[in-house]
């Protein structure tokens, strides 16, 4: 297992990435710098998966497991801190520099060896499973690669059917939920050396790559589009591409035949290269290869020259095999010789710079102070010509209110006489309304005093009428009664 270190001796900084399972940050821990990986929260499986299988690995091209800490129940893993950053951010960042084919085949050996050796560890053989550039980092310029992210590793003695890893990257038996080996593995280095050789993401050529279209492109047996890939990739690296990456497990090669291949082809994942440091932007390498030029092997000098933010200048240098060892020799010297002349040009040119820096400090003290006195000048002359257009403004004003005051004179004893006469003309008309509604209101009582009499007239006419009728009706019914008691009164002197 893992060391344990107090988490008292960690410093973490920032995040520099993360994952399924975790956060990266850059920390030092007891005077060394380390990566800092913080896992999320309810996933101990995992972290002890990761724990368990780092604590075994010890291969260069793998990233090394320093130690482990707690913290209020969360764990952090200490690791190797790769310069670099990850082949995903070298393909896709924003500063993009371009590499060869050779740069692409010893990163993807340096992988296929370490892939190799944790299929052949002992006792118990693993698998990664999750094989792509976002788990391959880089430690610099020119750049080792280093395998990363333990969290998908297993044991190759398990049985193992559950889809683990990503889209792009998984084999079809893995999509498809089947029993599958290591050559999982071999499929997903496949992948990964085809976006080597073209800088495009997988099944990009699709309409819309998302999950679910990329597994089930997977699942029925196709592939990324072998025509994106560099003109200058050679065809049997194509072939190995597609042997790597067949439909059917068993007729794929073995991660082991894999890096046999590419050593056949003269391809080396060794860091025995001549590197000097020319400045703090620019690195030259020289490096001694083999190359099968059809003809036959032949021994090669690269002289390369790496520079942040620009493309590598490559030279190739193709010598006999006994003037190898010389002409390695001689472009040392001429590296040293030029790295020497670069530090005289440098010196020189700090000297220049900073005697040019001086008659520019000289220059624009000058320049400062006669810009400070035209300033005064112009500041002064602008106060002046300020005080004679206030004192002129003043003026103007001072006319402007006298001509306001009289016009606001004129305009109110003019408002007086038109509101006098406009009252006298109201007055008029009051008077006359006053007369004429005076008029008809002795007019309207005239008339009802005259409607008054005609109706107290015939009310009195109506009154003696009816007194008449009254009158008549009274002497009939005295009439009817007295001869009616008549009538009675006879009747009863008969009895």
């Amino acid at each position: 297992m893992a060391a344990k270190v107090d988490f008292s001796e960690l410093q973490i900084s920032q995040r520099i990435g993360r994952g399924g399972f975790g956060a990266v940050y850059r920390g030092w821990c007891r005077d060394q710098k380390i990566a800092v990986k913080r896992f999320y929260e309810a996933i101990s499986k995992n972290i002890e998966r990761e724990i368990t299988q780092l604590s075994r690995v010890a291969h260069e091209n793998i990233v090394k497991l320093f130690g482990m800490a707690t913290y209020q129940d969360e764990t952090y893993l200490l690791m190797e801190y790769v310069e670099g950053g990850s082949l995903h951010d070298f393909f896709y960042g924003t500063v993009r520099r371009e590499y060869s084919v050779q740069e692409a085949l010893r990163w993807a050996l340096q992988c296929a060896e370490a892939v190799a050796y944790l299929h052949a560890m002992t006792p118990r053989p693993m698998l990664h499973r999750d094989i792509k550039p976002h788990n391959m980092l880089l430690t610099g310029i020119p750049g080792r690669l280093k395998i990363c992210d333990f969290g998908t590793v297993t044991d190759m003695q398990s049985y193992m059917s559950n889809a683990r890893g990503t889209a792009a990257y998984m084999a079809p038996e893995v999509i498809l939920g089947k029993r599958y080996t290591d050559k999982c593995d071999v499929y997903s280095w496949a992948v990964m050396l085809w976006e080597l050789m073209s800088r495009r993401p997988p099944f990009s050529h699709m309409e819309n790559p998302n999950f679910i279209a990329v597994m089930l492109a997977t699942g029925c047996g196709e592939h990324p589009d072998m025509d994106a890939v560099r003109s200058d990739c050679p065809q049997t690296i194509r072939e190995l591409i597609r042997r790597c990456w067949c439909f059917k497990p068993e007729q794929r090669p073995s991660m082991q035949q894999a890096v046999k291949f590419l050593n056949e082809l003269g391809v080396s994942s060794d860091d025995k290269d001549f590197v000097y440091i020319l400045d703090q932007d620019t690195v030259a390498v020289v490096s001694v290869g083999r190359e099968n030029h059809g003809s036959g092997w032949r021994r090669v000098v690269h002289i390369s020259f790496w520079r942040k933010q620009y493309s590598a200048v490559r030279m190739s240098l193709p010598i006999a095999e006994r003037e190898a060892v010389r002409v390695a020799k001689q472009a040392e010297r001429e590296i040293i010789r030029a790295a020497r002349d670069v530090g005289r040009e440098t010196h020189r040119a700090a000297q220049d710079t900073g005697r040019e820096t001086a008659r520019a400090a000289q220059d624009v003290g000058r320049e400062t102070v006669r810009a400070a006195q035209d300033v005064g000048r112009e500041t002064a002359r602008a106060a002046q010509d300020t005080g004679r257009e206030t004192a002129r403004a003043a003026e103007d004003v001072g006319r402007e209110t006298a001509r306001a005051a009289q016009d606001t004179g004129r305009e109110t004893v003019r408002a007086a006489q038109d509101t006098g006469r406009e009252t006298a003309r109201a007055a008029q008309d009051v008077g006359r309304e006053t007369a004429r509604a005076a008029q008809d209101a002795e007019r309207e009582t005239r008339r009802a005093l005259e409607n008054a009499e005609r109706e107290t007239k015939r009310a009195l006419e109506n009154a003696e009428r009816e007194a008449i009728l009254a009158k008549e009706k009274i002497a009939n019914e005295a009439k009817r009664l007295a001869d009616k008691g008549r009538k009675v009164l006879k009747k009863f002197r008969k009895f």
